[in-house]
């Protein structure tokens, strides 16, 4: 019996423009994305039904300012254990209040954390606890500064498009940094915990499970957009759409923290470089990349590496999820 191949679909460029409409706001409507694509409402509801039918898209999900619900910063763990202690380790991490754990390859740290803090001093905390419960042989910690998150940079039908316009939009939009607080209720954290769970549920379905009117829950929601509190974002199986592993690269620069906007502006022109995080430690960048193949995943470090200023580059790979974005990732603040 033949071994079956994976089989990626391929993804024509009107759904391939759907996607990146919907990646960027997953709220849009039928109408506006027909509007927007040239095409029939009717023709775009089925291309959108089609994607679903085959697994592309799997949901919708929002990105969260998390300085906006109080949290004054989020910190990266970098941790060194031995593989032998990789599942008890993983599963302790994942337990620690607010804080998600991925498996890194290809690096002396082989898990990488992200923890939402309410405090700084919770991150002490949470290094000694990690110490004192794990045979760990290396620990390093980075604390975020600025966040780009653009997962509508991903370059679905693999053309050289350029992407130059839509990222200076996006990054137009971002008007709050990490730590800026703005007071919002309970009623809005739980539209938000709504959201998570279904991007593009009807704000009257949220209002009847919420016992409010529907035109409270619209309001809400638009008060929410406007503070750059949230983005929804669609979510799609990126192994569908032919992508195999996920590149993270931390990167320091000689460059002045006043030209760094520069510097980001100039990595948000490389396809499938999703997210971009400006961190604080022995580097200045945290790059995290989509990569079909070997061949791709040297061409975008070539790329990377052709940025004036950068002095040193670490890479590791770690496994896609099935769905992309995962929920609650923070919003783009830079």
């Amino acid at each position: 019996m033949k071994k079956r191949e994976n089989i990626v679909p391929k993804i024509s460029e009107l759904d391939s423009r759907i996607l990146k409409i919907l990646l960027k706001d997953g709220r849009t409507g039928y109408d506006s994305i027909a509007e927007e694509c040239g095409e029939p409402k009717n023709k775009i509801w089925k291309r959108c039904k089609a994607m679903e039918k085959k697994g592309i898209i799997t949901g919708a999900t929002v990105q969260i300012n998390f300085g906006q619900l109080g949290y004054v910063a989020l910190a990266t763990l970098l941790i060194s254990i031995e593989a032998q202690q990789m599942e008890q380790a993983m599963g302790f991490t994942e337990k620690i209040t607010e804080v998600r754990a991925y498996r890194q390859y290809n690096s002396v740290y082989n898990i990488r954390a992200v923890a939402t803090l309410r405090d700084l001093n919770e991150l002490d905390n949470i290094k000694q606890l990690i110490k004192r419960k794990l045979p760990t042989t290396g620990l390093k910690t980075y604390i975020w500064s600025g966040v780009r998150n653009i997962p509508e940079n991903l370059n679905i039908t693999q053309t050289t498009k350029d992407t130059i316009k839509e990222n200076k939009l996006n990054s137009s939009q971002s008007i709050n940094k990490i730590g800026n607080e703005i007071i919002i209720d309970d009623i809005d954290k739980l539209i938000l915990e709504k959201l998570t769970t279904n991007g593009r549920a009807s704000f009257t379905k949220i209002a009847k499970e919420m016992d409010l009117s529907t035109d409270t829950v619209i309001k809400r929601y638009h008060k929410l957009i406007e503070n750059n509190t949230v983005k929804v974002s669609v979510q799609v199986n990126p192994t569908i759409i032919g992508y195999r592993s996920i590149l993270d690269f931390n990167i320091a620069f000689t460059t002045s923290s006043g030209l760094m906007e520069n510097v980001i502006d100039s990595l948000s022109k490389i396809q499938d470089l999703i997210i971009i995080t400006k961190i604080s430690g022995d580097y200045d960048l945290h790059l995290t990349a989509m990569v079909r193949d070997l061949e791709q995943s040297f061409n975008i470090q070539d790329q990377i590496s052709s940025v004036c200023g950068i002095t040193k580059i670490e890479t590791s790979s770690r496994k896609i999820p099935e769905s992309w974005p995962t929920p609650m990732q923070h919003i783009s603040t830079v």
